[in-house]
């Protein structure tokens, strides 16, 4: 659970306690091989997942064959939480790599909500955090330039990767391909290709087998418009509950100002 741990330091200040709730629960713990499904459209959702290692990702398929990819999972990600809402998926959830999964059936997790207000507040603000990404991918797709759209990705991609994993570092351990950037941003994969290489010339960033290193982190957040307030990484602070009856005044509850 450490990745998932750190995942959520970046917002939510939690007392070690307050874990012991969801650590409690019955969950399968798997490994889905690259290639593999976890989460297939049209299929129940009744589970929610939570990506120990490796990538995946999620998309949407046309009846033509041609695959949008709405976002990409990262190592402490969790999904789907649409399943609580017992609803069908409306996606589909592949790994890139091996992938280590722990999975937790709906209703006890909805269960472990409603027991631990912390754990809720913590997982709202995660939903919060996915539902903001979802909004910067329209505008990334809609509105920038292909050096913006893919500049602005590995950026965004490189503050989750380094927020789960700790380790802060210029290089992204990526593996995805040129067709799965194209999918996910709209282009092609040979404009993705000339995109980089163009890039790269001017120094933003190089590639290793399997890495992308960002040479010139400001620059190219300058370049791509790029601003982690939608990432909404301000912390909110749970580590000692508020036992005390709220204020009240003419009989209705009063909100007090920080």
């Amino acid at each position: 659970m450490k990745v998932f741990k750190n995942k959520f330091a970046q917002y939510v200040d939690l007392a070690d306690d307050a874990w012991s709730p969801l650590t409690k629960l019955d969950k399968k713990d798997g490994i889905f091989d690259a290639g593999e499904d976890l989460i297939v459209a049209g299929e129940d959702a009744n589970e929610v997942f939570i990506l120990q290692s490796g990538w995946a990702l999620r998309y949407r398929l046309l009846e033509d064959g041609r695959r949008q990819i709405v976002n990409f999972m990262l190592p402490g990600d969790v999904f789907d939480l649409q399943s609580l809402a017992d609803l069908k998926a409306d996606h589909t959830v592949t790994a890139i790599t091996e992938c280590e999964v722990s999975v937790i059936p709906s209703k006890p997790f909805i269960a472990m909500l409603g027991q631990s207000s912390r754990l809720a507040a913590a997982f709202w603000w995660a939903a919060v955090q996915e539902e903001s990404i979802l909004r910067e991918q329209i505008v990334r797709i809609g509105r920038r330039s292909a050096r913006e759209r893919i500049g602005h990705m590995l950026l965004e991609l490189h503050r989750r990767y380094v927020g789960a994993t700790g380790q802060e570092t210029d290089q992204l351990v990526m593996p995805v391909t040129r067709s799965d950037i194209a999918d996910a941003l709209g282009l092609t994969p040979v404009h993705v290709s000339r995109t980089m290489s163009a890039m790269r010339r001017s120094g933003l960033i190089s590639e290793e087998r399997g890495s992308i290193i960002l040479e010139d982190r400001e620059r190219l957040a300058r370049l791509s418009h790029f601003d982690t307030d939608y990432l909404h990484l301000k912390k909110l602070s749970l580590i000692t509950p508020d036992r005390r009856s709220p204020p009240k005044r003419n009989g209705l509850l009063r909100v007090d100002a920080d």
